[in-house]
């Protein structure tokens, strides 16, 4: 049932926050709707939000903030990630100089 719901969205989308988002938009036309369309259809869902396009989080920060925070576990807006260092990517070498193992990679 509905009233079982254990996602982020259910906790966060208050009437207060759905009165302030309900009728903006971001430039691509993304609208509240598409951003939590899959927490209404799956109530199952942990989350319940989905960004349709990169504006979105600025847009509908009002949902998209405290979910992040709360899914992360205190990831604040104003955090950053460290900058990166790969090393030397000249030492890198060949993983596969003949070419019979690696087929395909993927970066997540």
């Amino acid at each position: 049932a509905e009233s079982d719901s254990k996602s982020l969205l259910k906790k966060y989308l208050t009437k207060e926050v759905f009165d302030q988002l309900k009728t903006r938009k971001t430039s691509f036309g993304s609208t509240l709707l598409d951003v939590i369309q899959s927490g209404l259809e799956n109530h199952d869902s942990g989350v319940g939000i989905y960004a349709p396009d990169a504006e979105a989080y600025t847009v509908f920060a009002e949902i998209f903030d405290p979910i992040i925070d709360d899914y992360h576990g205190g990831f604040k807006k104003t955090d950053k990630h460290p900058p990166k260092d790969f090393g030397d990517v000249d030492y890198f070498g060949n993983l596969d100089p003949t070419g019979e193992y690696i087929v395909s990679t993927r970066v997540r």
